[in-house]
């Protein structure tokens, strides 16, 4: 009797625990080991501490911001423009003087350095000094002299953050501009350059959006309203600056597809007079000199700089020549009427020289050495053999030298095995009377 009921009461224990058992070995917690309690509550406190320090020093320096300036506040305006003008190279020479040693390397030059850069970023400062000192001023005369301002009251209330997230805003993308490119090379070792400007270009957009959708919040534009600027704003938008669109959407179309880089020489034709085209004598091709956001700067033979907008080549064909592999060498020589007999022997002597040169491709590209034309149709007095192959050496200069090194030698070759080449016979077809007749004597010399 009493082992069944210490049985009875154990029998819900062991239930309960095979219960939490089974319900612990089908679930899964995330937490793989959890920190005592006085630990999380030790993070929890020093998080809220940092969060209220951060709270604090954002809200100290929101009501510096919108601080009013006022008319004697003018001085420091002069004061910053003197300072961005006058005397970021005399810091830079002094700096130098007193931080270089003797044996130290030569220094940066004074339009690479941090000193010539920090001049755009003061520029947007005192930019934005400057409209605020207007604004403040104009609003306090309005306020003397009771007149109403017709804007706002939340624009008037916030002009000064939203002036500020704009400032903010163009200096973080001067600051992308000049130093992205940098980390990219030096930490992710990004050598290409369209590749460096695409995803520049890519920072630079997002800074940009960002900057604005923050300064029309902080303005007091509502939401809505920016949607609705993002429907029918922005296809109107689009529909004007449709030639801006183009010439940007090209610049990130050769930045993506990479028909050419910076240093490379390429090859077009003219449309409608946009620009000037290779055929014509004094521009020989041209050298990229520069992709930028909206052009691309190239240079011709004569050294004139030619800029393309780049939504030129989003419908046309470029020829980018510094990419090529090989060269196409091709001539005629011509051969006298008497040493017809040997043009066979001539072309195989020159086709076995171009097949053994070190310079001409003969394994993936054909070489082609071989008689032309007929002898009725040889109105000039000769024969021609044409010579068709392909040149290893790309570079124009050393192209050049090999090129008349084997003009060279193939001359030799017809001089040995010919009397010499054709020179060109000026007759009338009346006086023209070849070993086998012509006209109606030829015919029945034929029959």
């Amino acid at each position: 009797m009493n082992a069944n009921a210490a049985r009875a009461r154990k029998a819900p224990v062991v239930a309960a625990a095979a219960a939490a058992a089974s319900q612990s070995s089908q679930s899964f917690s995330p937490n793989l080991f959890s920190l005592p309690p006085s630990a999380s509550e030790a993070i929890d406190s020093a998080s809220k501490r940092a969060l209220v320090g951060v709270k604090g020093f954002l809200e100290k320096c929101d009501e510096n911001i919108n601080d009013p300036w006022h008319a004697e506040d003018v001085w420091l305006i002069f004061v910053w423009h003197w300072l961005s003008d006058e005397k970021r190279r005399k810091a830079f020479h002094a700096f130098l003087q007193n931080t270089l040693k003797p044996d130290d390397e030569p220094p940066t030059p004074f339009e690479e350095s941090y000193w010539h850069f920090v001049h755009g970023p003061m520029k947007v400062i005192f930019a934005l000094w400057v409209t605020l000192y207007m604004f403040d001023n104009l609003a306090w005369i309005g306020r003397l002299l009771e007149l109403s301002v017709g804007l706002p009251q939340i624009f008037v209330n916030q002009f000064d953050r939203g002036m500020y997230a704009l400032a903010a805003g163009c200096i973080a993308g001067l600051s992308a501009n000049e130093y992205f490119p940098r980390v990219l090379r030096s930490k992710f070792g990004v050598t290409n350059t369209s590749t460096e400007l695409l995803l520049t270009r890519f920072a630079m957009g997002v800074i940009t959006f960002t900057t604005v959708l923050v300064a029309a919040l902080l303005f007091g534009l509502p939401p809505k309203s920016l949607l609705g600027f993002g429907g029918i704003g922005g296809l109107t938008f689009g529909l004007a600056a449709k030639d801006l669109i183009s010439n940007y959407l090209g610049g990130v179309m050769l930045a993506v597809m990479k028909p050419f880089s910076p240093g490379e020489k390429v090859y077009l034709m003219p449309v409608n007079g946009r620009f000037r085209g290779t055929n014509e004598p004094d521009v020989g091709g041209y050298l990229v000199k520069e992709i930028g956001w909206y052009q691309t700067t190239l240079i011709p033979k004569d050294t004139r700089p030619t800029t393309v907008p780049n939504g030129f080549f989003l419908g046309s064909s470029v020829i980018n020549i510094s990419r090529q592999t090989q060269r196409v060498i091709g001539g005629e020589l011509r051969v006298r009427y008497d040493d017809a007999e040997c043009i066979p022997r001539l072309t195989e002597e020159i086709a076995e020289y171009l097949r053994n040169h070190p310079d001409i491709e003969s394994n993936s590209r054909p070489i082609r050495v071989h008689m032309r034309t007929l002898m009725k149709d040889a109105s000039d007095g000769s024969l021609r053999v044409r010579i068709e192959c392909h040149c290893n050496v790309v570079k124009k200069d050393a192209f050049l030298k090999t090129q008349q090194a084997i003009f060279m030698d193939i001359w030799a070759i017809q001089k040995r095995l010919t009397t010499g080449p054709a020179w060109p016979v000026l007759v009338s077809p009346s006086d023209y009377n070849p070993p086998w007749g012509t006209g109606a004597a030829a015919g029945a010399a034929g029959r």
